[in-house]
C-alpha cells in the first residue's frame, strides 16, 4: 500500500499537465489556472509534455514575461476553455520574440487567445501537422507599427490548417502561412491588420469562408525572391468576403506590406497557379482585385531562381462593388492609380506584363495565360497594353486541384 501511495504521487504531475491521457481521473481532465507565476507554470507544463499530451489551460488571463516554447515534442495539444475565456497575455513581456513558439510536428492549439506579444502570435516552424483553432490573436494596441509582425505564423511547414480564428492588429499580417505545402486557412474573421491574409512562396492552399474587412489589404498572394522555398503555385481563393479594407497602412517602413496601398481587396503579386472565385470583393477604395510583378512593389531582386511576373492566374465569378472613391496616393501603387485614373478607377487591375523566358513564338503558352470570366460589376485595365477591354482575357484554365493533406491526423481533422 505504501508503495501504491508513493506511486500516486509520483504520477500526479502528469496528471496535472498531460490530462488526456489521465483516464482514470473519472472527474474529467485538470485546467491549469492562473497563478502567481504563469509564466514558469505554463512553460513547466510544456517542458513535461509527452508525445500525445493534451494540456488544458483554463479560464482566466495568464500573464506572462517570455515566449512560451515548445520544442521537438510531437503530437501535443494545448486547450483552452475559449478565445475569450482562456487569455494568454504578454502586454508585460520582457523575453523572447514571440507569444508562443513551437518546433514539433502535429501540434494543435484551440480554443484560447494571445493578446499583446512583443513579437509574431504564435509561429510554428519546421512542422508536419498543424492545427489552429478557434484560436484569438490581438494586440489591443491599434495601428501601431512596434505591434508584432504576424498573428497566425505558421512557416516553412506542411499540412496546416487554421480555421475559425480571429486575427486583430498585426503591423503587417494577421493570418499568414509561408514557404510551406499543403495549407488550409477557412472560416475565419481577420480585421485591422496590414494584410488581412497573406499566403507567401507555398505550394498547395485553400483559402475560403473567411471575412476579412477594415484591413489595410484583405488577401494577398505573394511570391517574393531570396527565400529558400520560392515560385510557390496551386493556390484557390474562393468564397471569402472581402469587405471594406481600407485601414491606414501602419507597418514598419521597407518591408514587403510597406508597399501596399490601403483599399486593396485581393492581390495576387507575382504569384502563378491561382484560382480565385465566388468572392465578395467590395467597397475596398483603391482596386478590387490587383495582379501585377516584383517591380510595382518597387523591389528589385538578383535571385535568378525567382519568377517575378504572375502567370497562369484564374479570376472568374466573383461580386465586386464599390461607389467611387479615393486611391491611397500615400503609396507608389495608389499614386500610380490615381494619376492614371483620378476617381474613375478600375475594379480590376492587370499590370500586363509577362515573362519573356516563357514565351514561345512571341506569346505566353495557353495554360500560362491571365483568364478573367464573369465577374460582377467589373471594370478592368491592362497597364501595359492601355485596354479596358475584357476580351483580351476571356480565357478558361483548369481548375486548381483542393489541398489534399499526407498527413494522417491533418486528414482525421478535416
Amino acid at each position: 500500500m505504501k508503495f501504491l501511495s508513493l506511486l500516486s504521487m509520483a504520477l500526479l504531475p502528469v496528471l496535472f499537465f498531460s490530462c488526456d491521457n489521465a483516464t482514470a481521473d473519472k472527474k474529467g481532465p485538470t485546467w491549469i489556472t492562473p497563478s502567481d507565476d504563469d509564466t514558469k507554470t505554463l512553460q513547466t507544463a510544456l517542458l513535461t509534455a509527452k508525445p500525445g499530451d493534451t494540456i488544458y489551460f483554463g479560464a482566466g488571463t495568464f500573464n506572462l514575461t517570455s515566449t512560451l516554447s515548445l520544442d521537438g515534442i510531437d503530437d501535443v495539444t494545448l486547450k483552452g476553455k475559449g478565445m475569450d475565456s482562456t487569455i494568454l497575455s504578454f502586454k508585460n513581456q520582457t523575453e523572447g520574440a514571440e507569444g508562443v513558439k513551437v518546433t514539433a510536428n502535429n501540434f494543435t492549439i484551440e480554443d484560447m487567445a494571445i493578446e499583446d506579444p512583443k513579437g509574431d502570435g504564435i509561429k510554428v516552424q519546421n512542422a508536419d501537422g498543424v492545427v489552429f483553432r478557434r484560436l484569438r490573436v490581438e494586440w489591443t494596441t491599434r495601428n501601431d507599427s512596434t505591434n508584432g509582425a504576424y498573428g497566425l505564423y505558421p512557416v516553412s511547414s506542411r499540412n496546416i490548417l487554421m480555421e475559425e480564428c480571429i486575427a486583430i492588429g498585426a503591423s503587417d499580417a494577421g493570418v499568414y502561412v509561408g514557404q510551406s505545402v499543403n495549407a488550409i486557412v477557412r472560416n475565419n474573421l481577420v480585421y485591422e491588420n496590414v494584410a488581412g491574409i497573406e499566403i507567401e512562396n507555398t505550394i498547395g492552399a485553400e483559402c475560403y469562408g473567411n471575412k476579412v474587412t477594415n484591413n489595410t489589404a484583405g488577401i494577398l498572394i505573394f511570391d517574393l525572391p531570396g527565400l529558400p522555398k520560392k515560385n510557390g503555385k496551386n493556390i484557390k481563393v474562393y468564397d471569402n468576403e472581402v469587405i471594406g479594407n481600407n485601414h491606414p497602412n501602419f507597418s514598419s517602413m521597407g518591408i514587403s506590406v510597406s508597399m501596399v496601398p490601403a483599399g486593396v481587396g485581393l492581390l495576387f503579386m507575382a504569384s502563378q497557379h491561382i484560382e480565385a472565385y465566388g468572392n465578395k470583393v467590395i467597397d475596398n477604395n483603391s482596386v478590387g482585385t490587383a495582379i501585377f510583378n516584383l517591380d510595382q512593389m518597387n523591389r528589385t531582386t538578383d535571385d535568378t531562381l525567382y519568377d517575378k511576373y504572375p502567370a497562369a492566374i484564374y479570376l472568374h465569378d466573383n461580386y465586386y462593388e464599390r461607389k467611387q472613391s479615393v486611391p491611397d496616393t500615400t503609396r507608389m501603387f495608389g499614386k500610380l492609380l490615381y494619376d492614371a485614373f483620378g476617381t474613375d478607377l478600375p475594379i480590376i487591375f492587370y499590370d500586363g506584363f509577362q515573362n519573356p523566358a516563357l514565351m514561345v513564338d512571341g506569346k505566353i503558352p495557353a495554360e500560362l495565360l491571365i483568364c478573367i470570366q464573369n465577374n460582377a460589376n467589373a471594370t478592368f485595365f491592362n497597364m501595359a497594353t492601355h485596354s479596358n477591354e475584357f476580351a483580351q482575357h476571356d480565357c478558361k484554365l483548369e481548375p486548381i486541384p483542393p489541398v489534399t493533406f499526407d498527413n494522417e491526423k491533418l486528414l482525421k481533422a478535416l
